[in-house]
């Protein structure tokens, strides 16, 4: 990738991508401890802790169309740093708070937060760069740095002897008002052009362009499918290898998640140089296929021999590698420029997959067996293959729809 695509990214640009990193880095080096906090601390039941941590996602995925829509509506301006200050007094109730009903309102509004950032932020990288080439790039970025953050937060909050520790959380407050500063700075800096838009289109006009968008819906739904199916490579697989008697199961999950974290990190910009000639067609069945073969390899191995086990991760994470910042590549193409929030926020509705995943794959498995399960997953595989190309074959009618005017 030229050096000089990168000298198209914009000041906004570069604080999307870095606070990405920054935030995601600092969330991770205390969140995946919040459990043994609320049960050490606090005494919660792990159904009420499961529900707070799974209603606060669900609620992250819920509020992203709706705050996607705000930052066309309202512009990316005042919804961004409006997330980032509910971020900080969300995190901050979590650092001081000792009632259980506020960290409850804490965990809740940290997904309301997310759902308030992420997609009005990508939708500003769109329209800060006019290049097609440009947006791709930024994207591949922020997913990468995410992933990154992902792996490094966990690894630094064991080493700094910060995690499970209430206090910890006034950290990420911290980063938030970081990232609220950087914003302010960089709209400062932008000018009119990107803290005051025109007023974007109304609720029940862009639901109405969603919905009329056939190729979107589409995508959506093969979204979602695709999360379902990644999602096994989670908790299901984690009783699958514990219902089979896989000795030391605790060390393999954990090198199979290193496999998989360190595959994404290391093959990201490689793989991304190595198919940038080829269509995002080619390369969504590309990502696909390796799917596909994992689902096949979890279904087909022996649970208690652990070389096949790899593999198939190996396979999965190249192929996440490939399909996850890619559809985020296509959701760019699709979105008129007036409704780049709305879109991306809606095409977060896909997140819903984990949840169900997870759900249907403990209960598959408990029904009737790991096989089954992977036999199934490598079944939706080929379903996902269909929606893909007939989504592909529709026209967008959404790209078609004249800009609104600012009256």
């Amino acid at each position: 990738m030229p050096w000089s695509t990168f000298r198209q990214f914009t000041p906004l640009v570069w604080i999307v991508i870095l606070g990405t990193f920054m935030v995601r880095t600092s969330y991770y080096m205390v969140w995946p401890f919040l459990s043994i906090l609320l049960y050490r601390e606090y005494d919660l039941s792990a159904t009420l802790i499961g529900l707070l941590l799974g209603g606060s996602a669900a609620l992250s995925t819920l509020v992203s169309f709706y705050g996607g829509w705000l930052s066309d509506r309202f512009g990316r301006h005042s919804i961004l740093l409006g997330g980032c200050l509910v971020a900080m007094l969300c995190f901050g109730l979590l650092g001081f708070s000792h009632s259980v009903l506020w960290l409850g309102v804490g965990v809740m509004g940290s997904g309301l937060a997310s759902g308030l950032i992420d997609a009005p932020g990508k939708a500003l990288m769109a329209d800060s760069l006019a290049s097609a080439k440009a947006r791709e790039l930024a994207l591949h970025l922020r997913y990468f740095l995410l992933n990154l953050g992902a792996a490094l937060g966990p690894l630094l909050g064991v080493t700094l002897g910060i995690n499970a520790q209430q206090e910890t959380f006034l950290f990420l407050a911290t980063s938030y008002l970081l990232l609220w500063v950087a914003f302010g700075w960089g709209f400062r800096r932008a000018g009119s052009s990107h803290s005051h838009g025109a007023a974007g289109p109304g609720l029940r006009d862009a639901i109405k362009v969603l919905l009329a968008d056939r190729a979107f819906l589409l995508l959506v739904m093969a979204n979602l499918l695709m999360v379902l199916v990644y999602s096994q490579f989670h908790s299901p697989l984690v009783q699958y290898l514990t219902r089979a008697g896989m000795p030391q199961v605790a060390e393999l999950v954990a090198l199979l998640v290193a496999t998989n974290a360190l595959t994404v990190v290391l093959l990201q910009f490689p793989l991304l140089r190595l198919l940038s000639r080829w269509p995002v067609r080619v390369r969504l069945h590309i990502g696909m296929a390796l799917f596909l073969a994992a689902q096949l390899l979890f279904a087909a191995g022996d649970p208690l021999v652990r070389s096949h086990w790899f593999g198939a991760v190996l396979l999965l994470s190249i192929g996440e590698t490939i399909l996850f910042p890619l559809l985020n590549v296509l959701i760019d193409q699709m979105a008129p420029g007036h409704l780049k929030g709305s879109y991306f926020g809606a095409s977060a509705l896909a997140g819903l997959g984990s949840a169900v995943g997870a759900l249907l794959g403990g209960w598959i498995l408990e029904q009737w067996s790991g096989q089954l399960l992977f036999l199934l997953m490598a079944l939706l595989c080929v379903a996902i293959f269909w929606l893909y190309e007939r989504g592909a074959r529709l026209r967008h009618p959404a790209a078609a729809v004249s800009e609104p005017s600012s009256n």
